[in-house]
């Protein structure tokens, strides 16, 4: 099995960073979910055709104030981590993971970077007549709902397509865990979930008693960890002690947070509840990667000298679309996501857990902290 221990920790953390300030910058008012992991497998993989200062803004975004500068180590990383979680998952968690470069037959990738798609992201080269926009657009969405287990649907629209479209590049990750402790359906009921200005909403409301878990006490909020059968993963969930503390806990978000709060864990005894959920999230990442500094690969500055043969100027990001479907139930989770890149004894009473007002959670491989998916829980009122 892989070790973490071949895969410097400053690699490690930088995935949780950018993780972690991808989401703060979010445009958020409701429930979302996105998978960092896609989309930096996505990133990673445009990073082999880009040059300059696009190639050196992806980097920054994804490594910043990583002492990590060689592309060819932060790929040989890459690859590690992802065999590392994907032999994690072993029988136990269901773990898949899929790239591919839609071409457009009219151009030609440079052998070097088909040659790195496929060491290191395991990614096909597919070449497709983008004069059909139609067949080339359902051909697409047939391998993203394939990859995805059918939870993801006509992700690449037909009008994305023109004479300038190049190549899609895409990553797909799709999730399945069961509780180490699941919930029982029969113990599902309505409840009030409270939502700030004195709004409310009734929720189906999972409850389980004496559940084994981590928790975690902090100044203005509570966590617990729940744990997935095989003991590698879990769900995180950080609840503000206020109906409307959601925000000021998305404004601390950072991997020292996620760390203290992963290092001040203690094994508690819990009744938990928390809501029964399923939800569909979009981002265009256009919008949200700018935030991180990455800008130039959107405009007249994008360069990409080492994606093509043809070496076609003007050549940049037209679309960058995240989209992930997160269904959390009594037995456990299911998650998938596209980016695609277009371009005992009554001595005491037990500790209750409930999920009641909005919150936080974000699933996570234990040991290296990595996160798979995260999102908040934050219904809007019908």
């Amino acid at each position: 099995m892989t070790s973490l221990g071949n895969i410097p920790v400053d690699f490690q953390q930088s995935l949780v960073r950018f993780s972690t300030s991808l989401y703060k910058g979010l445009n958020k008012t409701e429930s979302l979910c996105v998978s960092p992991y896609s989309i930096t497998a996505a990133f990673l993989m445009l990073m082999i055709g880009a040059s300059g200062r696009s190639k050196q803004q992806l980097s920054t975004a994804i490594f910043k104030n990583s002492l990590l500068s060689d592309e060819e180590e932060n790929l040989k990383y890459y690859k590690s981590m992802h065999t590392y979680i994907v032999e994690r998952a072993g029988i136990n968690v269901v773990l898949a993971s899929a790239n591919n470069l839609f071409v457009n037959d009219q151009f030609t990738v440079l052998q070097n970077v088909r040659e790195n798609a496929k060491q290191y992201f395991g990614a096909d080269i597919s070449v497709k007549d983008f004069t059909k926009p139609k067949t080339s657009a359902l051909e697409i969405n047939r391998w993203v709902l394939k990859k995805t287990n059918g939870k993801i649907k006509d992700l690449i629209k037909e009008n994305w397509f023109d004479k300038n479209t190049i190549m899609f590049i895409i990553n797909v990750i799709y999730f399945k865990a069961t509780w180490w402790m699941p919930f029982s359906p029969s113990s599902t009921r309505k409840q009030t979930f409270y939502l700030p200005n004195n709004k409310k909403i009734e929720v189906d409301m999972m409850h389980n008693k004496k559940v084994f878990t981590l928790s975690y006490r902090g100044l203005d909020f509570s966590a617990i960890a729940l744990p997935f059968k095989g003991g590698y993963f879990d769900m995180v969930f950080i609840l503000p002690d206020e109906t409307n503390g959601l925000l000021n806990i998305e404004e601390k978000i950072t991997p020292d947070f996620l760390n203290d709060i992963s290092k001040g864990f203690k094994n508690s005894v819990y009744n938990i509840a928390i809501p029964k959920f399923k939800l569909e999230s979009e981002c265009d990442l256009t919008e949200e990667l700018p935030k991180l500094g990455v800008k130039d690969i959107f405009g007249f500055k994008a360069n990409f000298s080492d994606l093509i043969i043809e070496r076609t100027q003007g050549l940049h990001i037209k679309v960058a679309v995240h989209k992930t479907v997160f269904n959390m139930n009594e037995a456990g989770i299911e998650g998938a996501a596209v980016t695609a890149i277009r371009f005992g004894l009554r001595l005491r009473t037990i500790p209750r857990f409930t999920a009641d007002r909005p919150f936080l959670y974000y699933v996570r491989d234990i040991k290296s902290g990595l996160i798979l998916f995260i999102g908040r829980f934050y219904p809007k009122v019908k």
